[in-house]
Formats: structure tokens, sequence, C-alpha cells
């Protein structure tokens, strides 16, 4: 099995210091919420963002948005050998069900966010597709998913054969960690829970195409697909 957590994603309602920001208060009446019930957002709420600290990589649901729709869509997911989790800035855990679908149109998913954000569970606790946990560090999660190895893609990682690595592992349960952020380092300190820190390449790559490759990798080695 393979577990793939984005970790440290920027996905989070607008916290309590911007609930009176013009730009939020704006942002929210257009779509007939308040303040406190939205998602931060880089693309409607760069100006307002500046006013936190590190408002430069907050706000991007987006990243979270097209991770979950290419590793949900995998040929790994639909042979049932892939577990998904975004861990967020917040130390708040989503778990994706296997079976889930993720919406393709990004608006929607923002509101279908900002639901679990209030309910923890959709679409209902008799059936759960998608489900919130509240209060859940990075290191919690790792204990509850007790894997064989850790492996962390890093940009200033070593240049391991992942594909190699995951033959050699067949039988391991395996756990790789990609930031869930759009530049900068890890908020959690991931290199204390990591057997490897590994890089695939000499530039930074976006969340989802480390993903990607990852996928592909681990199909290889277990013989999944045609390739």
């Amino acid at each position: 099995m393979l577990t793939m957590i984005l970790v440290d994603s920027e996905l989070e309602l607008v916290p309590r210091k911007l609930w009176g920001d013009p730009i939020i208060g704006k942002s929210a009446k257009m779509r007939g919420k308040t303040p406190e019930t939205i998602l931060l957002d880089d693309s409607y709420h760069h100006g307002a963002l500046r006013r936190l600290p590190d408002g430069w990589r907050r706000g991007r649901p987006d990243i979270v948005h097209i991770f979950l729709n290419v590793v949900q869509d995998s040929i790994l997911n639909k042979c049932g050998l892939l577990r998904v989790y975004v861990h967020t800035r917040n130390n708040q855990v989503i778990y994706i069900h296997p079976e889930t679908r993720i919406i393709k149109h990004y608006m929607r998913f923002v509101g279908l966010m900002e639901s679990l954000f209030q309910k923890k569970v959709l679409p209902s606790e008799e059936k759960p597709l998608i489900e919130l946990y509240d209060d859940m560090s990075l290191k919690e999660l790792l204990d509850n998913i007790s894997p064989d190895i850790v492996i962390t893609m890093h940009e200033k990682g070593d240049k391991v054969d992942l594909l190699d690595l995951f033959s050699k592992n067949k039988e391991k349960d395996i756990v790789v960690l990609i930031g869930g952020f759009p530049k900068g380092d890890f908020l959690s300190p991931v290199d204390e829970y990591s057997d490897y820190l590994i890089s695939l390449y000499d530039e930074p790559l976006n969340a989802w195409v480390v993903a990607a490759e990852i996928l592909v990798r681990y199909e290889i080695a277990h013989g999944i697909g045609t390739y």
C-alpha cells in the first residue's frame, strides 16, 4: 500500500485577523456568505494576505484541488492500492476515501471544502467520502498509519532511484510526504519522521507533478498498468 500525504497544505478558512478586512468582506458578500465561512484564497484575497506575516505562501486551495484530481483518478487508486490525506498548516487532516471523485470545477471544489470545514464529514456520517479531523499533527497522523517507510519529497533531498526503492520494498507500507505550499519549506519537522529525503529534479516541482512521477514509478515497480 502507498499512502500520499499533502503536508502543510495552505488550505484554511479565513483567519479571524482578516474577518474585518474589506477585501474579505466583499468576497464573502458576493458569494452570499460570511468571512469566517469562506476559504482563504490568494486569487481573490491577495491584498488582504499582505496583513499576515507569512501571507506570501497562504491561501492556495488550488494546489490541493489539482493534487487530489491527479491522485484520485490514478491507476493506482483504481486498483485499491492508494490512500490519500491532506494535512493543513493548522494541523487539520482530511482523509479522502479511495472511491471519492474530486469535483473538477474549481469554485465548486472550494464550496465543497467550505462545507467540509463546517460539517467535518461529507456527504454524511452514514456514507462518508471525505472526513476532516481537527487538532491532528503530522506526527499523530503518521503514528496512526504506522508505515514501514516514510519518504519526504524535498528539493534539497538526495537523488534516489524511486523505482528501485519501490521495487525492493514491494511488501512494505510506504508513506510519501509532499509539500502542499507554493514555495518555502515545510512547517512540520518532516526530517524527524522520514527515512528518506528525496529530490526528483534540480528545480522545484509542483505538488501534483511530484505526485504523478511517484505514482508512475510505484505502478511500474508493482507491475500495474502497461508501460
